[in-house]
């Protein structure tokens, strides 16, 4: 038996499926500042549509100080604002 990507939606209760691969994802600085850009996967549920970014590469494709960065700007699908934040 499968278990597909290994991500359930669970109000659906039904394994989440890939969107679409090596999507464009800009994480910003606090502010908003573009920061970095990396490649990810983007999945989605069949049933409620909920979509989740992960799968992402083991370093970032361009920072914003690199000459090529405002190039990968151009080319963004998802932005991630800010750090990762601690659940309540």
């Amino acid at each position: 038996m499968s278990i597909g990507c290994g991500m359930a939606c669970v109000p659906c209760k039904t394994w989440i499926r890939p969107r679409k691969n090596s999507v464009h994802v800009l994480e910003t600085m606090e502010d908003g500042r573009p920061y970095k850009v990396w490649m990810a996967d983007l999945f989605e549920c069949p049933d409620c549509g909920h979509q989740i970014v992960a799968g992402f590469g083991a370093r970032h494709i361009s920072e914003h100080y690199m000459p090529d960065f405002a190039d990968y700007l151009a080319l963004i699908d998802i932005t991630i604002i800010g750090c990762p934040r601690s659940l309540p």
